[in-house]
């Protein structure tokens, strides 16, 4: 256990310590005072209760001393004391007697507690009996260290519970736990979700429904395992896992997981691969940047050659290559998706090329499918192709340019596969390569048609119609009929600095629609973060206003846009730097000076 673990939860119990000093200073009828390592006081007693929290610097020699040893210490007459001497209230203290005892933990001293006397009487009580008080002040100090043990076991418990409800929220599939009489005891949100359930403890009916429709089924032997529940009204079919909690060969609890049927059917069906009139009519957004992004992607859709998606996380890398494929003669075969940073480095290499039989410990009778052949005819995505591993890159070099694969223990007999990649990254690959960790070769292999998408920022006239779509599909699926957005809403949404970019964007729609009452989303509706970036990023607007003032979004972008130029040119700099003050690109400027009148 690390020494922060240790050392610092004296004083994240400092009530409890007070109490036992309080105990003690009323037993023993003497005055008490708690510090910890750093003789920074936790409690006291009398005369010493004023000075809690306070560092103990310039008076803390005795206890030093305590600490130091890891021995009682006991000082018949302070002040006078020569192991007093550098105290500031040598020859002159207050004291008439002195008695402390280290606090140890798992063989560290964390602290020290004092008795101390302050006239003749509790002078005379502090020493009757010098021994049975040391005996009952190292009794007191082990309480004081267990006290601190259970405080660091129920720390990391608590963490622990933390860990395990990220882990769960994190899961694709919904994941619940009942107890012996069909209780929940923890649900995932997405279990939430898919059952419309309230928080643990506030509804148990539909779980008892659950898991006794569930033991029907797993009695009637169905294959695969299905259950239908009525959630919202509506009848609902789940795919789904139940096992047994044990413990000394008792089960206390179950793990259920479900998956909805709908979304397996959809989810299949896109890798089946399936037409749209305009597959990217899905990618929204009029700005000139991501409506030259899509006009490449149109372009090259209907050839094989290999496309490469770059932007920042969030900017719909993973939409495009959808649509790309979608719009492409291999839309009707298989559409296969791997994110290479999220795969562990070890399984990487057989989810890509698979594996024969015996390939390694625990691998599965019969080998196993890699995601070339699964893609074959098809579309294999590569995203986070950056990350990828440099001994993974020279195989995939070998796949690109001879499309074939060779499995994972396999005889070396090639397997060819016909396969069209779109890569994509975040990372900047020139200098992954000029670093050494990106091979030059493979990037030039995947750099044929490279597509720039967009940030948010590069894209602002997007961002309202964006928030707009993600408001009314939010609102439909919560059921919450929210008409749009305030002005001021608007304008916080507007000036954000989206570093999450469309990703972050959808969170914060369906967060707001989560907590809004009113009709309308207003700003105190929109996560804390949003609102404090939002006004701290957007420009101040020209004299006589402020963002106060009931301006509408058209008036408060030209005062930006207004402002932005005026600084620029009080420092004699191109328009350009304007743009960039504003967070939008070259060509979105010039073409709102135009529009605003301001040339």
């Amino acid at each position: 256990m690390s020494e922060r673990g240790i050392r610092m939860p004296l004083q994240e119990i400092q009530e409890s310590v007070q109490q036992i000093a309080s105990a003690v200073a009323s037993v023993l009828r003497v005055e008490v005072e708690i510090a910890d390592h750093r003789l920074v006081r936790i409690a006291g007693t009398g005369r010493t209760e004023s000075g809690i929290l306070r560092t103990m610097a310039g008076e803390d020699h005795v206890y030093r001393a305590s600490l130091f040893d890891g021995r009682p210490v006991v000082i018949m007459n302070p002040g006078a004391d020569e192991r007093c001497r550098p105290c500031t209230h040598f020859g002159n203290c207050e004291e008439t007697g002195e008695i402390c005892c280290p606090i140890t933990l798992d063989g560290k001293e964390v602290g020290v507690i004092g008795l101390l006397a302050f006239d003749q009487e509790q002078r005379a009580r502090l020493f009757a009996d010098v021994d049975s008080i040391l005996n009952f002040l190292q009794k007191i100090a082990e309480l004081i260290a267990i006290k601190m043990k259970e405080h660091l076991m129920y720390k990391k418990q608590q963490l622990t519970l933390e860990k395990l409800r990220v882990v769960m929220d994190d899961l694709d599939k919904a994941m619940l736990t009942v107890d012996q009489e069909d209780r929940i005891v923890q649900m995932n949100q997405r279990a939430k979700q898919y059952l419309q359930l309230a928080e643990t403890g506030e509804d148990y009916e539909p779980a008892a429904g659950l898991v006794r429709a569930i033991r029907q089924a797993v009695e009637s032997g169905a294959a695969p395992p299905k259950v239908v529940l009525a959630v919202g009204g509506e009848a609902k079919e789940f795919l789904f896992t139940i096992k047994p909690i044990q413990l000394d060969g008792a089960t206390l609890e179950w793990v259920i997981t479900l998956d909805d049927v709908r979304e397996v059917v959809a989810i299949a069906r896109q890798v089946g691969g399936f037409e749209l009139k305009d597959s990217f009519s899905g990618i929204a957004g009029i700005s000139s940047a991501i409506a030259q992004a899509k006009e490449v992607a149109r372009r090259v859709a209907t050839s094989d050659s290999t496309v490469l998606l770059r932007g920042e996380s969030g900017t719909g890398k993973e939409l495009f290559a959808k649509a790309i494929h979608q719009a492409s003669h291999r839309s009707k075969q298989p559409f296969v998706s791997i994110n290479c940073a999220a795969i562990p480095e070890h399984l990487l290499e057989s989810e890509l090329f698979g594996y024969e039989e015996g390939a390694f410990t625990g691998a599965r009778k019969g080998g196993r499918v890699g995601l070339f052949e699964a893609a074959d005819k098809g579309t294999l995505f590569l995203d986070e192709i950056g990350d990828m591993p440099v001994h993974l890159q020279v195989k995939m070099l070998r796949v690109l340019q001879e499309q074939q694969v060779v499995r994972v223990g396999g005889s070396g007999k090639p397997i060819d596969v016909d396969v069209r990649i779109i890569a994509a990254t975040h990372r900047d690959l020139e200098q992954l390569v000029a670093a050494g960790v990106f091979r030059a070769d493979l990037y030039y292999r995947l750099h044929v048609i490279p597509i720039l998408l967009p940030s948010l920022r590069e894209r602002r006239e997007d961002i309202l119609t964006l928030a707009n779509g993600y408001l009314q599909t939010c609102g439909a699926r919560l059921k919450k009929p929210i008409k749009g957005f305030t002005q001021e809403a608007q304008a916080l949404l507007f000036h954000h600095v989206w570093p999450g970019n469309v990703r972050e964007l959808a969170n914060v729609i369906e967060y707001a629609v989560n907590m809004e009452t009113s009709p309308w989303i207003r700003p105190e509706s929109i996560p804390f973060h949003a609102r404090r970036e939002s006004m701290a990023k957007a420009p101040s607007v020209a004299a006589g206003t402020t963002l106060e003032q009931p301006l509408n979004l058209k008036e408060r972008e030209r005062a930006a846009i207004s402002h932005a130029l005026q600084l620029v040119q009080q420092d004699k700099r191109r328009k350009e730097e304007a743009a960039r003050l504003l967070g939008i690109s070259r060509a979105t400027l010039f073409r709102k000076i135009k529009e605003h009148g301001l040339i």
